[in-house]
C-alpha cells in the first residue's frame, strides 16, 4: 500500500487533511502555519505522487488512484471524522475521496474544478499537454496571466515553484487527469456539506459566478464565499483570512 509523504501539524482533535494544486506541493500552506489553531485542530498536508514529500513515488496520475492514495493514508493515520480542504486541481481528487470514503465529514474547495473537469476542444488540449510535456513557458504564461497585479519577485516564486515542486512527469500526469477526466453525474451522491473558497482576482474560469454555474444542479450541500484581495492563492495571498474561514467551516 502506497503511503503519501505528509507533513502534520497540530494536536487538536478535529482533523483537516490538506490537498495541494498542480504547480505546488504542501509548502504553498507554509503562509497560513503562524495562524493555525492547533490546540483544536490537527492539519495533515499531503503531497501527490510525484510532488513534494512525495516526489519519489511513481505512477499513473489519474483521479483514481489519487483518491486511493488519500483513502489509504486515512487508514494509515487511524482517523475516523475528517474534513478534506483541496486546491484547485485537487479538488476532483477530493470529490473522487468523498464518493469512496464515508469518513470524509466535509469538503472544503478552493478555487474549485467541478467533477466535469476543465472542457476544451480536442486540439486546443492536445496542444496543452503537449506544451506541457515540452516543459517550457506554460509555467510562465499562466502565472503571468494569473498576476498581472503583482510584482516580479511574486512571479519569479511562482515560476520557481512550478517547476521544482514536482516531476514533469506528475505535472503532465495530473494536467492530462482534469482535462480528461469527467464524473459529473456521480456527484449526486455526494451527501456532505460543500463549503467553497474563490479568488476576486482568480483566473475568468474561477470566478465567483462562474464556479455556481458549475456546481448548481448536481451537487447537494454547498456555499461559497469570495476573497476579495486574493487571486488563485488565497492561502498565501491572504493567509490570516484564509485560515481564520476554513477553521470555522471545520467548527
Amino acid at each position: 500500500m502506497t503511503i503519501l509523504g505528509h507533513k502534520i501539524v497540530g494536536s487538536g482533535k478535529k482533523h483537516i487533511l490538506v490537498l495541494h494544486e498542480l504547480m505546488g506541493d504542501h509548502t504553498n500552506f507554509d503562509p497560513i502555519l503562524p495562524y493555525i489553531d492547533t490546540t483544536t485542530f490537527t492539519y495533515i498536508f499531503i503531497d501527490h505522487r510525484g510532488y513534494g514529500l512525495s516526489k519519489d513515488i511513481i505512477g499513473e496520475y489519474t483521479c483514481k488512484e489519487a483518491a486511493n492514495d488519500v483513502k489509504n493514508l486515512i487508514t494509515k493515520l487511524n482517523l475516523q471524522d475528517v474534513n478534506l480542504l483541496a486546491h484547485s486541481m485537487s479538488t476532483m481528487i477530493a470529490q473522487k475521496v468523498a464518493l469512496i470514503d464515508d469518513r470524509i465529514k466535509q469538503l472544503i474547495l478552493i478555487t474549485p474544478i467541478s467533477a466535469t473537469g476543465i472542457k476544451m476542444k480536442p486540439q486546443a488540449q492536445d496542444k496543452l499537454i503537449a506544451s506541457m510535456k515540452k516543459n517550457e513557458n506554460l509555467i510562465e504564461y499562466v502565472v503571468e496571466s494569473a498576476s498581472n497585479r503583482y510584482n516580479q519577485p511574486w512571479k519569479d516564486y511562482r515560476i520557481k515553484m512550478g517547476y521544482e515542486a514536482s516531476t514533469l512527469e506528475a505535472r503532465t500526469g495530473y494536467m492530462t487527469m482534469y482535462l480528461t477526466t469527467d464524473f459529473i453525474n456521480e456527484v449526486k451522491d455526494i451527501k456532505i456539506p460543500i463549503k467553497i473558497m474563490v479568488g476576486h482576482h482568480d483566473l475568468p474560469a474561477f470566478h465567483k459566478n462562474n464556479v455556481r454555474k458549475q456546481f448548481e444542479g448536481y451537487y447537494n450541500d454547498f456555499e461559497i464565499i469570495e476573497c476579495m484581495e486574493a487571486g488563485h492563492y488565497p492561502m498565501i495571498e491572504c493567509p490570516v483570512y484564509f485560515t481564520t474561514e476554513i477553521e470555522r467551516f471545520c467548527k
